[in-house]
């Protein structure tokens, strides 16, 4: 491959669920979906079969994982769903096995986006009134909460052998983050000891000398938004290394970072037969393995995460069902009519089950299993009726319609399907639920005393109008599925499985409860975002404000019960054997052997199915850091204890890094170990944590 066949292989369009705009792919689960798993297995196993699909296609690099860029600093981050966790350590372990699973398939993998990416509104340039030409939002942060919250998650998949970063559109601390020396030479490649290239967001280039001189190694796609500021590099480049602006070393750094993922990374990488495929240029590949769609199934079915639950579920083969909402089924133009990106429906079309956000980040799905698809299957097979209002606009139901099938039919359990989208390039406005949800919601309740809501989001919703109403008895996220979106939800309904997602964010009662200036909407020239919240944020927030959540960060209920027992703390260290690529980040304790990523300790503890069912339970441990200006407590480890059956026990195991137990000196810039006493805390949630023991280094 010429150096020119390779830069051009990052024209592939951005993929997070599968590949953008090309039939004959999967639609994955997003990853946020993934991340309500809690586990690590099924989020490699996601990446490794999105990643083949991606080779099968011809796309070397593709523009993937989503790598805490955006983390999720606000909830109304409008592409947040494309992430995983609003956690730097959880979404740090998902960026490490979904590079890995990606490196394992064969491609090339591009994390993103770097850095301090946290909202969508003002990330491009437009006109305003006071000036021609707006600059890009600035995120700006100290040096703490850089290290501990942003980063974290990049240096995982530095660990995992990331190949490419890709700048983000916004400016850190008012610098452009395509042009930035201080976050893309001295954090990113120096300090984090990233060896791959640093390609910039479509259009995140704003310079051509600064650009070369302070860390960008690919410019994409040479011109700034169809061309409104300017041709970037190609003959630019050639005249600014004639002319002396750039050294002739600074231009074979950037070559040898382009082309050192070929020999660094899996041998297969650009191993592709015939040309790529994307944008459906060259014709239909069907490119989708056996075992694919039961993987997404199974990756949906483990997200589903139940948030309340007074009898309503699992459903025992109920007489008569009915089922409310436009998101149940089909979109009655078809399965792909809102686009490649998702982004082209009508919000006066009848849209059908939401599988996933939109913008970039989206792809055509070959079919979508709705949910009242595998219903009716699932009716017919227990001899039960099933009756349906789902065929109105925005759920603009008739009212007496609703009363009719509720009432006179002697419904047995009522299914109310919801869904709340959003999109690349736009914030939400609010928490509301999308197309007149409340209300329909509001009429179910109404006529039936059995309501059991499924919410497909991208986010978190307003639940507060309705939640505590005695009629709900049942409350499920199922986030963005993909094509399984029916069969990987009823299974769970029906008490097949039991529900053990959790959630990978927390859910409030109000917006306002959560930090202020969360999306910046001033229209000035140079919006200005603050991060004033530092290392606080999402659960971190909740409880250094002592605000009480709805429903809190890992969360989750079950069909069964489980009791936690036997903390214990065994202190044997073992040496780092995770990374692929090591970090050079500096720490107190260094002596020359050692790696900030040794374990230090293990933790464990026993989980025992107290129920009747069998179930899987996400066990957590959090730790208390000694330190002023550290949360209460910080995420630092979870073990997925899987398929207890009824009065079984399991292990959890919880290994703790140096880093795990680690802060950020801003003062003589490096990670250190605090003296004192730390608590280890283990349970079900960041605030259902029964077993409690200390640590001293």
């Amino acid at each position: 491959m010429t150096v020119e066949e390779l830069v051009n292989s990052f024209v592939s369009p951005t993929a997070r669920l599968g590949l953008v705009a090309t039939h004959g792919s999967s639609q994955f689960p997003a990853g946020v979906t993934a991340a309500a798993t809690w586990d690590r297995n099924l989020m490699y196993l996601r990446n490794k079969a999105m990643g083949q699909e991606f080779h099968d296609q011809g796309v070397h690099i593709p523009l993937a994982p989503v790598t805490g860029g955006p983390l999720g600093r606000t909830v109304l981050d409008g592409r947040a769903w494309e992430g995983t966790f609003a956690d730097p350590y959880a979404c740090g372990e998902a960026s490490y096995q979904f590079t890995v699973g990606l490196l394992e398939a064969g491609v090339a993998p591009t994390a993103k986006h770097w850095i301090a990416y946290e909202q969508e509104t003002f990330r491009d340039p437009f006109s305003i009134e006071s000036a021609s030409l707006q600059l890009p939002i600035s995120s700006n942060l100290d040096d703490q909460t850089m290290h501990e919250v942003y980063m974290w998650a990049f240096a995982e998949a530095v660990r995992a052998g990331i190949t490419h970063v890709m700048c983000s559109y916004n400016r850190v601390n008012d610098t452009h983050s395509c042009n930035n020396a201080k976050s893309l030479n001295n954090l990113l490649k120096t300090e984090l000891n990233f060896q791959g290239s640093v390609v910039s967001d479509w259009g995140g280039q704003w310079n051509n000398l600064l650009s070369a001189e302070n860390g960008l190694d690919i410019s994409m796609p040479g011109q700034g938004f169809l061309g409104f500021l300017g041709t970037f590099w190609g003959e630019n480049l050639v005249a600014l290394v004639n002319n002396g602006s750039i050294t002739v070393d600074n231009l074979r750094e950037k070559v040898v970072r382009t082309l050192t993922p070929c020999q660094s990374a899996s041998p297969f990488i650009y191993n592709v037969e015939g040309p790529p495929i994307w944008n459906g240029t060259i014709g239909f590949r069907d490119v989708r393995k056996p075992g694919t769609a039961e993987l997404i199934k199974e990756i949906g079915t483990s997200s589903v995460t139940l948030l309340k639950n007074i009898g309503g579920l699992p459903l025992k083969k109920p007489r008569s069902i009915a089922v409310l909402g436009n998101d149940a089924t089909d979109n009655v133009l078809g399965t792909n009519a809102c686009g490649s990106s998702n982004d082209n429906c009508d919000i006066n079309n009848l849209n059908g089950t939401l599988t996933t956000g939109g913008g970039s980040g989206a792809n055509y799905a070959p079919y979508i299993i709705t949910p009242l698809d595998t219903l009716k299957r699932r009716a017919i097979q227990d001899g039960s009726e099933i009756g349906a209002i789902v065929t109105h606009v925005n759920n603009e139901f008739a009212e007496s319609a609703i009363a009719t099938l509720l009432t006179q039919t002697g419904v047995d359990a009522t299914l109310v399907f919801v869904n709340r989208w959003s999109t690349e390039g736009l914030d939400v406005l609010n928490l509301d639920i999308g197309g007149n949800g409340d209300e329909l919601i509001s009429q179910a309740v109404t006529y039936s005393s059995n309501v059991i809501i499924v919410i497909h989001t991208t986010g978190v919703v307003d639940v507060e109008k309705w939640v505590d109403n005695d009629n709900v008895t049942a409350i499920v996220v199922a986030y963005l599925p993909g094509q399984e979106a029916g069969n990987s939800l009823v299974p769970v309904l029906y008490g097949d499985v039991s529900p053990s997602g959790k959630l990978p964010w927390t859910w409030a009662k109000s917006l306002n409860d959560y930090p202020p200036n969360g999306v910046v909407t001033d229209d000035v020239f140079s919006p200005q975002a603050n991060f004033t919240e530092g290392v606080f944020i999402d659960y971190r927030w909740f409880d250094k404000m002592n605000i009480t959540p709805r429903y809190e960060f890992g969360f989750g209920l079950s069909y069964t019960t489980f009791d936690y027992s036997d903390l214990s703390i065994d202190n044997t260290p073992s040496s780092d054997n995770s990374s692929v690529q090591e970090t050079a980040e500096p720490f107190a304790e260094f002596d020359g052997t050692n790696s900030l990523y040794d374990v230090l300790f293990t933790a464990s503890a026993t989980i025992t199915n107290s129920g009747n069912v069998a179930g899987s339970e996400v066990a957590q441990l959090y730790i208390s850091i000694p330190e002023a200006g550290q949360p209460v407590r910080v995420l630092r480890g979870f073990d997925k204890v899987q398929n207890l059956t009824a009065g079984a026990s399991g292990t959890a195991t919880f290994p703790i890094r140096r880093k795990d137990v680690s802060v950020w000196s801003v003062v003589d810039q490096h990670w250190f170990v605090p003296n004192g006493t730390f608590t280890i805390s283990v349970g079900a949630s960041s605030r259902i944590l029964p077993l409690n023991t200390t640590w001293t280094p």
